[in-house]
């Protein structure tokens, strides 16, 4: 029965990952508002950096108050004034969103590490409980 707990924890950490994240100004945002079929685009963060987006990538913006919502790339609209997400019913004036975009790519690396230490916690939880089995505790009557 402890094997198959111990299994269903790890099994439910494969579910955990991490995401790098990279801002993009609004002009940025606009070229992924629309793309042919199949294609992805290049952008250029903030810092400088190269990434590539598509259709799968987890895409954001912020209102001013600092909550985050998620958009579809390719499938929303920024014009002069206001930037419209049908598919997800969103209208927003620009003046109420911050001047970034948020891109979030997954990483590997982070996502290994995570899942890595969390199993060598039930493992090591697993050990612990194989190692004092059968001996006598602190709540135990001499």
């Amino acid at each position: 029965m402890k094997k198959l707990v111990a299994l269903l924890v790890v099994l439910s950490l494969t579910s955990f990952a991490c995401y790098n994240t990279y801002y993009v100004s609004m002009d940025q945002l606009k070229e992924l508002q629309s793309a042919d079929e199949g294609t992805n685009k290049v952008l250029t963060t903030k810092e400088g950096k190269a990434v590539e987006v598509n259709q799968g990538t987890r895409l954001f913006v912020r209102d001013t108050d600092g909550k985050k919502y998620p958009i579809t790339p390719y499938n929303f609209k920024v014009t002069r004034s206001q930037l419209v997400a049908s598919d997800r019913d969103y209208i927003f004036m620009k003046n109420q969103l911050t001047e970034n975009g948020e891109i979030e790519l997954l990483s590997t690396w982070k996502t290994v590490g995570i899942i890595s230490a969390a199993a060598a916690a039930v493992v090591g939880l697993i050990v612990v409980t194989v190692v004092t089995a059968g001996q006598k505790t602190f709540t135990s009557g001499q």
